[in-house]
């Protein structure tokens, strides 16, 4: 007979650290006990310590700063997005923290770049334009409560927007986003459609987005219409997957 499968001792240590952190007993933001203390508790070697407390970065339950040691990672505040967020029009006098607009956290800051760019043959696909054709291309670094929220590449034709406010990085982040960008400019979106896929971070998001080890990202790209006219694209909408809620509602 086989002889029964036997957890590693690391495992059932981060098991018992775990089940610590989700009962709150080690609080959110809290340092987790040392190295020195965990190894006198469970009395197996510093390595082994070591490894269950990396099971746990793995997960993105923990997070170690050069310091200040390992701590359980705080809990973040959540956006819940649904498709309402694209029901937008023109800010109006009391509408400030109400309707459309309830989608936004407070304390919203944008870090805009904006470029003239050349369609390449994808994003000439994407906008069924000529490949070449002239684009401005919006890189938004989304933050609220001093967290980064959301990184998103999207495009506008260069063609609509050259010369309007809407060319303007300054003046992010626009009340009613996107489609109230479009309003102003007489442009009205007639429909939004999104493709949501989940994946691990690039070296890149993880950086600008300041994941924890073991947080995916939710990826969304966006096409948005005027009729039968596509006048945006965002090609890639970075969403930490711990920070973020899709919300949907289906009738049958």
């Amino acid at each position: 007979m086989p002889a029964p499968h036997r957890q590693p001792r690391y495992r059932a240590i981060a098991d018992e650290l775990r089940r610590r952190i989700t009962a709150g007993a080690i609080p959110a933001g809290a340092l987790i006990p040392s190295e020195s203390a965990l190894t006198a508790e469970f009395r197996v070697a510093r390595g082994t310590i070591r490894e269950a407390i990396n099971v746990l970065r793995s997960e993105g339950l923990v997070v170690t700063e050069h310091g200040r040691g390992t701590y359980a990672r705080p809990n973040l505040p959540i956006r819940r997005l649904g498709p309402e967020r694209y029901l937008n029009r023109l800010p109006q006098p009391g509408d400030e923290g109400t309707g459309p607009e309830s989608d936004r956290l407070s304390d919203e800051q944008v870090d805009a770049e904006y470029h003239e760019v050349s369609a390449d043959p994808e994003l000439a696909e994407m906008f069924e334009v000529e490949p070449g054709s002239g684009l401005l291309k919006r890189r938004l670094l989304t933050s609220a409560y001093g967290v980064p929220q959301q990184l998103t590449i999207a495009y506008y034709l260069l063609n609509m927007v050259a010369g309007t406010p809407v060319a303007d990085p300054g003046r992010e982040p626009w009340p009613g986003g996107h489609v109230a960008q479009l309003q102003s400019l007489g442009v009205a979106v007639t429909k939004v459609q999104e493709v949501v896929r989940a994946r691990v971070p690039t070296i890149d998001e993880v950086k600008a987005l300041r994941l924890p080890i073991g947080v995916p990202v939710l990826t969304v790209i966006r096409r948005t219409y005027a009729e039968a006219r596509i006048v945006e694209v965002a090609s890639s909408m970075v969403l930490p997957a711990d920070r973020i809620a899709l919300e949907y509602e289906i009738r049958v």
